[in-house]
């Protein structure tokens, strides 16, 4: 007995003698506000970039932020110390993380690297039929484009970057394997992965091979159809985006209107409560590499959208999924303690990935309830059908594609010396059903340099979204109000980094994340 006592007081004691002093708490938050700060500055100059302003970089300001991230006198202590909080121990957690990660993604070499990739990327014009186009003009040829043969010379086009940029996206693929060797004990996916609040590798891929395998039977029937209704023996990759706008009759360019877009958002937000004429967001739309992006300058306080200058009812719907984000960051606010008013940066800013993307597609995902189709956008009974099942078709092909450039990133990784454009000739096929012709369109993808390890969560996003939506249909009926919009803000939309993913759904939903919504959607077998 007295030594089970004995024991236990000095387990006591050494705990009482590891927990953080005032002084070191007090260290720990003025550090929490510089990165705050710093990733400010970040994300404004993120933002300048993108909108086409070659001449800033964020290289230095990524420095400064591995400098506060990885200060070793204080990860030490920080690991050391003693912390009864679950709140504190989890902003720990994420902190330790984000240190990891951000001594691989701000080393001066990698982090130069990529912002030349990105500003080749933002600076180049595809030569298509005579033409110099822009990254947002070929996609609209391709979405829109009845000549056959245009569209092919289009889709073809999308090598010419692959010339510019390939080799060099090889380059950062081999610094960051390197890398993570280095400051980690895990492959540079693995810890991805992770730090995106993904549960393993095995569980993501198990989605990825159920998805597959559930919407297969629907998918073939897709390619069929294609086929049949284009009056084409085989259908090519430069046929299937065309397909879809050939489902709506007409009606698209006329019901989904760029011009009108951003009105029709705060219409939709207002029938929940959301007043965005008094959010913190700002919404520019513009020539970019990407369809859309979302930049939380200040959590609560400043927010940016860029939309790419697309056409219908794509342009509608990323400028909704964009929405949902800023939502997100305007109503993010984690407490820095258990009972604390006062928000902690890293708990606000260390959301899981797909958690984040799930929430613009709870508002993407709006558009096609009839409840707003019909009194936001003016469609039909009938157009409301014709837009929920281009939607569902066009998920069963855009899902495949984000699946297939998903995995041919891991693969890639495993071995960036092989030939990546066989490599991504043999994934793509597989996963889309059609020939994409050696591959050597893969450096389109703009992820690959700029955002490694990213584009699994878009199919996970969609997993949440639809689970979001089946959980507030079974609580609110049809009919969604301010009152399903508070519920949306206070399970949802003001979550940060705190809690995991599946706690965020399990409390939100009553259920972990589940790709069975998802499923019941692209089969048919549900409805929105």
């Amino acid at each position: 007995m007295r030594v089970m006592v004995t024991s236990l007081l000095l387990l006591l004691s050494a705990e009482a003698a590891a927990a953080p002093p005032a002084a070191f708490v007090a260290r720990w938050a003025a550090k929490e506000q510089k990165l705050e700060a710093l990733y400010a500055q970040y994300w404004r100059t993120e933002y300048a970039i993108a909108k086409g302003n070659a001449q800033l970089s964020s290289v230095e300001i990524q420095k400064q932020i591995r400098e506060q991230e990885t200060e070793p006198e204080f990860l030490v202590k920080l690991k050391a110390a003693g912390l009864a909080d679950p709140v504190l121990r989890r902003r720990r957690e994420l902190l330790l993380d984000e240190a990891a990660v951000t001594r691989i993604s701000s080393d001066s070499v990698l982090a130069k690297l990529v912002e030349e990739i990105s500003r080749d990327e933002a600076a180049m014009r595809y030569a298509i039929a005579g033409k110099q186009m822009t990254r947002s003009e070929l996609n609209n040829l391709l979405g829109h484009e009845p000549n056959r043969e245009l569209r092919r010379q289009a889709w073809l086009a999308q090598q010419q970057l692959t010339l510019t940029t390939g080799e060099r996206i090889r380059r950062a693929m081999q610094m960051r394997r390197a890398l993570a060797a280095k400051y980690s004990n895990r492959s540079f996916p693995d810890l991805m992965l992770s730090h995106k609040g993904i549960r393993s590798r095995q569980q993501l891929l198990a989605w990825f091979e159920e998805i597959e395998r559930a919407t297969e039977p629907e998918y073939q029937r897709l390619l069929g159809r294609v086929k049949a209704e284009l009056k084409i023996e085989t259908a090519e990759p430069w046929d299937l985006d065309y397909y879809f706008s050939t489902l709506t009759g007409g009606f698209e360019e006329k019901k989904f209107v760029p011009e009108h877009a951003w009105e029709q958002v705060k219409r939709v937000a207002a029938t929940l409560g959301y007043d965005f004429n008094k959010l913190p967001v700002d919404t520019t739309i513009t020539e970019i590499t990407f369809g859309g992006g979302t930049y939380p300058i200040l959590f609560g306080k400043e927010v940016k959208i860029l939309v790419n200058k697309y056409q219908g009812l794509r342009f509608v719907d990323t400028l909704f999924h964009e929405s949902g984000h800023a939502l997100h960051y305007s109503f993010d606010s984690e407490p820095e303690a258990s009972g604390s008013p006062k928000p902690s940066f890293i708990l606000e800013a260390n959301f899981a990935e797909p958690f984040d993307e799930g929430l613009g597609q709870v508002m993407a995902l709006m558009i096609y309830r009839p409840q707003v189709a019909s009194a936001i956008f003016g469609l039909t009974p009938n157009e409301v059908k014709a837009i929920n099942e281009v939607y569902r078709l066009k998920s069963l092909y855009d899902l495949r594609g984000t699946m297939a450039d998903s995995m041919f990133e891991f693969a890639a990784y495993e071995n960036p010396e092989q030939d990546l454009a066989a490599l991504y000739d043999g994934v793509a096929s597989k996963y889309l059903g059609v020939a994409v012709h050696g591959g050597r369109t893969w450096a389109f993808d703009p992820f690959f340099a700029s955002g490694p390890i990213y584009l699994q969560s878009y199919v996970l996003a969609e997993m949440v979204g639809r689970q979001v939506h089946h959980a507030l249909a079974q609580r609110f009926g049809e009919q969604w109000g301010e009152e399903a919009g508070r519920f949306l803000r206070h399970k949802f939309f003001s979550r940060g980094g705190r809690l995991t993913l599946d706690e965020i759904m399990q409390q939100g939903t009553g259920d972990r994340l589940s790709d069975k919504y998802l499923i019941q959607v692209l089969s048919g077998r549900g409805t929105h």
